[in-house]
């Protein structure tokens, strides 16, 4: 796999060796239009039309239109294109618009105003959502896959809709949550997971409400710089989504479609055929009894070969016999072929004053899973007003969603964990008079298929989303806004265990119900001021801001229903339930001010102070700053000669800290929890022992910085960062006099210290043909620097943290190979001299005999993470993809019931395919792969199942055609795509890998990522 990251750098270079060419859209003619103060552009070019004042005349292709003679200046607007003013000239006018993409691309967006790139000393990305809207996936998250560098996103499951992890510059923290912060048109929301019940893995995510195509752009805010203007909850970074708004002009319509298909994105976990495994089996068991010996006489039991084949006949005569239907392919039967469609319609336009936008989807996917499926409604309205000095917007998210999933991980209702362990092909889900089969040895005698056809597991999900926003000039550099927002999320799961067998049998049906209610109210009170004089630029911003989080859990459950078909709790024996109320608020004040000097030396500084409830009084308040300069080197005169090789030059630094809140709502008190029976009636007892000292967590980044253009065509962005985490909370050990083992403290110090790479080429560019690439490459090292102050190493059973090293680090065996005389699998001793402070190396068969240590050279986090993008017009086609990669890390296939090479378990298991008969030792001197393939063999966790990541994805392409103007004009359409999209189409990675390689981590039974293909239609009018 590293030499795909070679062969990537190597497409990149090549790519680079083009030519640019500047493009424009020309306008023809006099096309201008007049308003009370200032002419306004509003006519009709090849973007789209827009309507006038006046009379608006055509004539072969030149617009004309008469201007009061006190007109002097002319603003073209167009919907797609930044927006121009120019002095009027007579005659013809040649008008060149930049597209709004470019300027997308120069503008970052932090959720406290927008700043032109070259004034920005932090380090962030703002993508457009533009290449993304096509992909067939419901998850945001997943989008982010290979865009931009330093930032990780790991997928929990594949069922749809599941949450996913992201991470921004390495792990954070340990018990205060590492996820980013999401901020959505400036208001941060909730992400955390909408599900109570974890018997599916991947839960359901908040950010699966929002439609990908209702948002303009995503900005990534990676350094303190611009984070700690988030102050407490941007310590692992923050993503800021901007939604779409109205523009003026003709009002436009928009309604896209699309249908597909999806199976496994990998060969997920394949096992032997019937035939091999019946031969592997049948081999090991005769090896072991024409060897099984008396233990009093040391005399063969089975001397003779018929006795050996009679005995191995008699041992698995029913464990490889055939089914009364024929050998099962568990597969075809558990899964399917996804399938999902999905429709969008939207509406924008108004006029200069009043601008609208407003869209509705509908998106349906169903897993391969025959009970996982994701259906989502969701809506979208964004109105501004301008009236002379007050502006007014107003916003609206709605999203209604519901989920279905199967049981995942190594729940016997899962199919996954079925059709990989513990289902053999001689199983067969019915009996040979229709009814289902209750008899599989290796499944708890618990038949997937009907777990997963009769039990249910369902969640319903009602997000709202107000916002109402007004901004007052009180001065032309000083402007009011004022925003409060409602952030409403309601999640309903229903989960129910048919009383016929598995789960629900024992309690005759068991029904369970969680409503569980999220309300935030925000509000932001914020004045913004920005002035010019000669060459110094200042600008600043004061704001107030409030938080109130509101949570409401209900649970109830019942048993003992009279039929299966009676699930309600209206019908159960028994019933009873449970409520949970919590509440948190935060108060902030903010201020941030910037200073440029002729747009070459930029400074800027923030200080933000949080105050929250989750934390004692006394230690409440956090102050959270941050400090920034840029130096523009490009601008200066000495490097004017330069310009043909080396533009744009920037050199970059910030610094500052910010902060992380502890997980829980009431950690820093000593709680009671009622409902105990004491001596016959209701007693409490101590449930929490509370942290009183409990305080932030606290991170202090540094981020250097450099930016520059080569040859004016490709750009180039490094960064290097060392990120420290102090009073990191960790539960440290205490008495157990007090009745509790650990007490949570800010005792912890852990460091992050890495570098991104960033290239942006425009490889070629002309009116027909244009194509540019980005190459992102990112790497990171954590470092634990100290524990709870007494202890400096902590084993976790199979994992160490240790300070001085990552804190994930593996803790196994070191597997040795194979000993070619016995077949036996061979282990170092790893015994730790303390004298010397080495490890004793020799060779040892039995997994007890072998010390675990930490593995060094196989580390849990890749070394480099990072994608490949490019973006390809020619002339009505459009083609995108990216290829995303990691190189360097190791994950654990912990599916142990598999890999027992030929224990007598495998009897009722499923065989994986990695065992091949001919790669297993078999007699003295063989030189194998495998061990010797026998009943006796028994399971050591050990580095023999690592297994690298490494790997290269195609994560998203997509082929369009655009008709022709001269075509769709004909019947009155503006445009008319054709499309065809693909995710995870496809992956290389290392064969020993049958998992998704990008997990990390311990890595069992889950749903594998889906391979999605799509064919769609997209109208505008």
């Amino acid at each position: 796999m590293r030499r795909a990251l070679f062969f990537l750098l190597a497409l990149f270079l090549f790519a680079g060796v083009g030519w640019s060419q500047k493009k424009t859209i020309t306008v023809t003619g006099v096309i201008i239009s007049s308003a009370d103060k200032e002419p306004v552009i509003a006519a009709s070019v090849s973007c789209v039309e827009f309507p006038t004042t006046g009379t608006l005349t055509d004539v072969n292709g030149r617009f004309t239109l008469k201007l009061p003679d006190a007109a002097k200046h002319l603003t073209i607007s167009c919907i797609g294109f930044n927006k121009l003013k120019l002095p009027i000239a007579s005659g013809e006018m040649k008008i060149t618009l930049q597209a709004e993409e470019q300027v997308i691309k120069d503008v970052v967006i932090t959720g406290y105003g927008n700043t032109r790139k070259s004034a920005f000393a932090g380090s962030a990305t703002t993508i457009s959502t533009k290449n993304m809207k096509d992909v067939p996936t419901t998850s945001l998250e997943d989008k982010l896959t290979g865009a931009i560098a330093g930032v990780a996103v790991n997928s929990n499951s594949g069922q749809p809709g599941s949450i996913a992890t992201v991470r921004i510059r390495g792990l954070g923290s340990i018990n205060a949550g590492s996820d980013p912060l999401y901020v959505i048109d400036g208001v941060p929301v909730n992400n955390s997971s909408a599900s109570v019940f974890d018997y599916a893995k991947g839960g359901m995510s908040p950010l699966s409400t929002i439609n990908s195509n209702d948002i303009e752009n995503i900005t990534v805010i990676k350094d303190a710089g611009a984070a700690a203007l988030y102050g407490s909850r941007a310590a692992n970074g923050v993503v800021v989504i901007t939604t779409k708004s109205g523009r003026a002009g003709k009002t436009h319509y928009n309604f896209k479609a699309d249908w597909g298909s999806s199976d496994m994105a990998i060969d997920y976990r394949p096992t032997l055929s019937a035939e091999k495994r019946n031969e592997l089996i049948r081999h090991g068991y005769t090896k072991y009894y024409s060897e099984l010996r008396d233990k009093t006489t040391n005399q063969l039991l089975y001397p003779n070969a018929s006795d050996v084949a009679a005995q191995v006949e008699k041992t698995i005569g029913t464990a490889i016999a055939k089914p009364w239907s024929g050998y099962t392919d568990w597969r075809k039967i558990l899964l399917r072929n996804g399938a999902s469609q999905n429709y969008e319609f939207s509406v924008s336009g108004g006029g200069e004053k009043t601008k609208f936008y407003t869209s509705m989807s509908y998106a349906d996917q169903k897993g391969i899973s025959l009970a996982s499926d994701f259906n989502r409604l969701t809506g979208s309205f964004n109105v501004s007003h301008t009236d002379r000095r007050l502006e007014l917007k107003a916003r609206m998210l709605f999203a209604k969603t519901k989920q279905h999933t199967s049981s995942e991980g190594s729940a016997y209702a899962n199919p996954i964990y079925g059709i990989s362990a513990t289902l053999t092909p001689s199983n067969y889900p019915f009996k040979e008079d229709g009814s289902y089969n209750s008899s599989f040895s290796g499944n708890n005698n618990i038949n997937p298929l009907f777990a997963t056809t009769q039990n249910f597991s369902e969640t319903q999900l009602v997000r709202v989303y107000p916002s109402l926003e007004a901004s007052f000039t009180l001065f032309p550099w000083l402007k009011l806004r004022q925003n409060v927002s409602y952030d409403y999320i309601n999640s309903e799961e229903a989960v129910w265990w048919d009383p016929r067998q598995g789960d629900g049998e024992a309690a005759n049906g068991v029904f369970q119900r969680s409503n569980l209610e999220r309300a935030t109210l925000s509000t932001q009170s914020q004045l913004y001021a920005n002035h010019d004089f000669g060459k110094h630029h200042l600008s600043g911003v004061a704001s107030f801001e409030s938080e109130a989080f509101d949570r409401l859990n209900v649970y109830i459950w019942g048993t003992d229903f009279p039929s299966y078909l009676k699930y309600e709790l209206g019908n159960a024996g028994n019933s009873s339930g449970s409520t949970e109320v919590d509440k948190t608020r935060m108060l902030s004040f903010l201020v941030k001010g910037d200073y440029a000097y002729d747009d070459r030396y930029i400074f800027g500084a923030s200080a933000r102070w949080d105050g929250s409830s989750r934390l004692a009084p006394a230690h409440r308040w956090g102050l959270f700053w941050s400090l920034s300069g840029s130096w523009n080197i490009g601008k200066e005169k000495f490097m004017k000669s330069l310009e043909p090789i080396l533009s744009d030059t920037r050199l970059r630094l910030s610094y500052g800290a910010n902060g992380t809140l502890p997980y829980g709502y009431y950690d820093h008190l000593s709680l009671y929890s009622f409902g105990y029976n004491y001596n016959g009636g209701t007693g409490a007892s101590e449930s929490d022992l509370g942290s009183p000292n409990l305080s932030w967590e606290k991170n202090k980044a540094f981020n250097l910085g450099l930016d520059f253009r080569l040859f004016n065509r490709v750009g180039v962005t490094f960064d290097y960062y060392n990120r420290l985490t102090t009073d990191l909370l960790l539960y440290k050990n205490i008495s157990g006099t007090t009745g509790f083992s650990s007490e949570l403290q800010n005792v912890g110090s852990m460091r992050n210290t890495g570098f991104e790479v960033e290239l942006r080429s425009t490889n070629i560019s002309t009116d027909k043909f244009s194509w540019s690439t980005t190459f992102s490459l990112g790497h990171n090292k954590n470092t634990l620097l100290r524990y709870d102050g007494v202890q400096t190493t902590r084993v976790d059973r199979t994992w160490i943290h240790e300070v001085g090293h990552p804190y994930n680090a593996y803790y196994l065996a070191e597997y040795a190979g194979i000993d070619p005389n016995t077949g036996k699998v061979q282990y170092y001793s790893n015994k730790y001299d303390e004298a010397t402070k080495t490890y004793d190396r020799s060779i040892v068969t039995e997994g007890s005999q072998a010390n675990r240590r930490r593995i060094d050279d196989k580390p849990f986090d890749p070394t480099f993470t990072g994608g490949l993008i490019n973006n390809i017009t020619w002339g009505p086609v459009d083609i995108n993809f990216t290829l995303s990669y990691s190189l360097g890390g190791y994950l654990y296939d912990s599916a142990t019931a598999l890999y027992q090479d030929g224990n007598e378990e495998v009897l009722n298991l499923a065989i994986p395919k990695y065992y091949d008969i001919n790669k297993i030792w078999k007699q003295v001197g063989d030189k194998t792969e495998l061990p010797s393939f026998e009943p006796t063999n028994t399971y050591t966790y050990s580095t023999r199942f690592l297994r690298p990541t490494d790997h290269l994805r195609l994560k998203n392409f997509t082929i369009g055609f655009t008709a022709p103007k001269r075509w769709t004009q004909k019947i009155g359409v503006n445009t008319l795509r054709l499309y065809a999209a693909g995710n995870n189409l496809l992956t290389w990675k290392d064969k020993m890998l049958v998992v998704d390689p990008e997990q990390r981590g311990f890595v069992a039974y889950g749903t594998p990522p889906l391979r999605t293909v799509t064919f769609g239609l997209q109208v505008g009018i």
